[in-house]
C-alpha cells in the first residue's frame, strides 16, 4: 500500500455562482445503467479528507464500492465516500453547488452541460460496453412473437427508453442508420426499465431498449434481442465519465489526478478477474447472486476515450441534441 498519507481536502464552500449556473442546466436527466433508483438522492458533503463522488445506482456505484473496499482509493492517498444517485444530469447541480467533489454521469449529459457553458471537465472514463456485440450489456429487444425480425423492421415502431434525448437517441440513430432509418422514424417513450416488459407484453411499445440487469430479466420473461445499440454505435463506447468543477481542478489537480489513477486500478482489476467482482456485486449492490452470475457487465477503462466522446458529440449534432462545437482539450481534464 502507499505510504501517502490521506490528503486533507480544503472545508467545502458554497459556490453560489456556480450554484446559480446550475439552475439554469436544462438537460435531461439519465441513467448510465440499471439498479434500483428509487430514493436515490444526493444531499450534504463530506468534510475534513472525505472525497464525496456520487456515481449513478447499480453497477456504476458498485464499481467505485468495489474499488473502495480493494483499497485501489486508499492507495492514492484518498478516503472515498460513494452517495448513489439517480445519474446523469441530475448530478451536475451537486458537483456545482459543492455538495460533491467528484460526479459521475455520461457523456451526453456532461456535453449537454458543457454546451451551456458549465464549468465542468471529465477526469475519468466511467463505464464502457465491450468489444463484441453478443457481450454489449445493452439490448435493443422485442416480445418472442413479435414480427419484428431486427431493425429493418422498425419503421413506425414504438421504442421504450429510459430517458429522452440522451444517450438512447445517440445509440438508436446508430443502429436505425444502419438500416436506411432515422430516429424520426421511430417514436420514443419514455418509462423506466422494469416497467418496459410489461409494456411490451401489451403492445404498448414495439420494442424497449434495455441494460443489464433489465436485458437479463427480459431474457428470462421471454423478450427476443434484435440489436446492441452500444456496440453497433462504436465498440468499447465509453458511456460513463466522472466530473469535477474547472475551478476545483485548478484548486487541487492531484485529487483529479489521484482519483483517475484509483478508477484505472480498479477497473484493470476487474478486467483481470471479473469473477471477483461479479462475487461481490450481491453485497456491495442489490444485485440478486443469481442476476450477478448472468448479467453481461460493462467495461471500465479508467482513461477517456478521445474517439467515443467525438463519436458521441458528432452524433448529438447530426441529430439536432446539440449545436455547440466540440473544444476536446478543454473538455477532458489530463
Amino acid at each position: 500500500m502507499s505510504s501517502l498519507l490521506l490528503r486533507p481536502l480544503r472545508k467545502r464552500r458554497h459556490r453560489a455562482g456556480l450554484a446559480a449556473l446550475s439552475g439554469l442546466l436544462l438537460v435531461t436527466g439519465c441513467t448510465d445503467y440499471g439498479g434500483d433508483l428509487s430514493g436515490a438522492s444526493i444531499s450534504g458533503g463530506g468534510d475534513g479528507d472525505t472525497v464525496v463522488v456520487s456515481e449513478t445506482a447499480g453497477t456504476p456505484s458498485a464499481f467505485l464500492a468495489y474499488g473502495v473496499r480493494e483499497g485501489f482509493f486508499e492507495d492514492e492517498g484518498l478516503n472515498v465516500e460513494v452517495r448513489p444517485s439517480s445519474g446523469g444530469a441530475s448530478v451536475i447541480p451537486a458537483l456545482l453547488s459543492g455538495d460533491i467533489d467528484i460526479a459521475g454521469s455520461n457523456v451526453v449529459s456532461a456535453l449537454l452541460a458543457m454546451g451551456r457553458r458549465m464549468p465542468i471537465e471529465m477526469i475519468a472514463a466511467g463505464t464502457s460496453t465491450s468489444e463484441r456485440a453478443d457481450d454489449d450489456f445493452s439490448s435493443l429487444m422485442v416480445p418472442a412473437d413479435s414480427p419484428i425480425a431486427g431493425p429493418e423492421d422498425l419503421d413506425g415502431a414504438k421504442i421504450a427508453v429510459n430517458t429522452l434525448q440522451n444517450i438512447n437517441d445517440i445509440v438508436l440513430h446508430s443502429v436505425l442508420a444502419e438500416h436506411g432509418l432515422g430516429n424520426g422514424d421511430v417514436q420514443l417513450v419514455e418509462m423506466p426499465f422494469p416497467d418496459m416488459p410489461a409494456a411490451m407484453d401489451r403492445g404498448d411499445v414495439d420494442a424497449g431498449l434495455l441494460i443489464e440487469p433489465f436485458a437479463t430479466i427480459g431474457r428470462g420473461a421471454g423478450l427476443r434481442d434484435i440489436a446492441r445499440p452500444y456496440t453497433a454505435t462504436r465498440p468499447n463506447l465509453q458511456i460513463g465519465t466522472y466530473l469535477m468543477t474547472g475551478d476545483e481542478i485548478g484548486e487541487d489537480p492531484e485529487l483529479a489526478r489521484a482519483f483517475r489513477a484509483g478508477v484505472e486500478a480498479t477497473a484493470e482489476s476487474i478486467a483481470r478477474d471479473p469473477q471477483s467482482f461479479r462475487d461481490a456485486l450481491p453485497e456491495i449492490s442489490e444485485l440478486a447472486p443469481e442476476l450477478a452470475a448472468q448479467i453481461d457487465l460493462p467495461d471500465w477503462q479508467g482513461v477517456t476515450d478521445r474517439g467515443s466522446i467525438e463519436t458521441i458529440h458528432a452524433v448529438m449534432r447530426d441529430i439536432g441534441l446539440t449545436d455547440a462545437e466540440l473544444d476536446y482539450d478543454e473538455a477532458v481534464y489530463e
